[in-house]
């Protein structure tokens, strides 16, 4: 059964829909998908008091596929629930990433699922791995 799990960061789990603000999120031609923004220093598991604001960037690296959607219309999708917790999930068990048709050499074995909640757009994305800097 599919289980979202929360991603801990450098500022520890990123919760709630006004954690995450996007200012840009840019792919490469080596196949990574790179946000940036500012995150809610109050919607942080790991508070710190000197600031209220963190700048982040986020780069998922060997990006095999991804889609968004308005984080609304999202919510009211069948099974996916309200946003009551972290704004940055890994998908275990993703039936995306399962039923995902990929190519013969690829080994979906080592890509992983993620989903993230931005203040307007929720992102899911399949790919290797992740980087997350956060000016501290």
């Amino acid at each position: 059964m599919e289980k979202a799990t929360a991603v801990n960061t450098c500022l520890g789990v990123l919760k709630e829909r006004d954690c995450i603000y996007l200012d840009q999120v840019k792919r490469d031609d080596l196949n990574n998908l790179t946000f940036t923004g500012d995150i809610n220093g109050h919607l942080i598991s790991q508070p710190r008091d000197e600031k209220d604001w963190f700048p982040y960037t986020l780069t998922f690296r060997r990006v095999l596929a991804y889609f968004s959607c308005e984080l609304d219309t999202y919510e009211s999708l069948a099974e996916t629930g309200r946003l009551d917790g972290s704004s940055f999930d890994l998908i275990e068990d993703s039936f995306w990433l399962k039923s995902l048709p990929v190519r013969e050499d690829f080994d979906k074995s080592f890509y992983r699922h993620y989903r993230l909640f931005t203040y307007d757009v929720v992102y899911n994305i399949i790919a290797v791995s992740y980087e997350f800097a956060a000016e501290l």
